[in-house]
């Protein structure tokens, strides 16, 4: 199956009845319907990152959060070199030459968005694209974090609760955050590995 030809007008005109935020058009990787995308895409990313969190609460002492040692530090780091990667890999599959393998539909349940069956390359070009988003979405929560503390911690000086209730609840939301983008990751890697080099028939 080919790949549908896109003409410079495709991305100048819109169709003011489905209008979508372009910089968000990555997202469209969760309306995809899938037999087991559900499982990896909500339930299992969200009781992983729930359990990390809750182990993370209970241990003492804790794993600082900031600073050279901090955990915000190492994740930084990490999507600073992961995020290009991730990048480059949707370009190599996006505009890679066309294949008779990854132009075909995989085999098996049919992996469907907007009533349409993807071809395994659309499948992958979504689920690297809504990575990409990912990283950048948690960088920029990661270094924004990094640059409030300071402020939060002189706003809630006299406010010892609201404190511990904004770290408990910024802990969660890196708990969370990382948990999509691992689960995610792995989900990707299976795609990437065995299902794009499965030979059909």
């Amino acid at each position: 199956m080919a790949t549908q030809q896109v003409r410079a007008s495709d991305v100048v005109e819109v169709d003011r009845a489905t209008v979508r935020l372009r910089l968000l058009a990555p997202l469209r990787y969760l309306r995809i319907r899938h037999g087991e995308k559900t499982r990896y895409d909500v339930t299992l990313p969200v009781i992983c990152g729930l359990v990390a969190w809750v182990i993370y609460a209970a241990i003492s002492p804790k794993p600082p959060l900031f600073g050279e040692a901090g955990l915000l530090r190492f994740a930084r780091d990490l999507l600073i070199m992961a995020v290009p990667f991730m990048v480059g890999a949707l370009a190599a599959v996006s505009m890679g030459a066309p294949g008779p393998h990854l132009d075909k539909r995989p085999v098996g349940a049919d992996i469907v968005l907007d009533n349409e069956v993807l071809t395994l390359r659309q499948f992958l070009c979504y689920l690297l694209g809504y990575l990409c988003f990912l990283g950048m979405v948690i960088l920029t929560a990661v270094v924004a974090a990094g640059l409030l503390r300071d402020t939060v911690i002189a706003w809630t000086a006299v406010f010892p609760t609201v404190r511990t209730l904004i770290w408990g609840a910024g802990s969660l939301a890196l708990a969370l955050l990382l948990s999509f983008l691992t689960v995610t990751v792995f989900w990707s890697l299976y795609f990437l590995t065995d299902i794009a080099n499965r030979k059909s028939g």
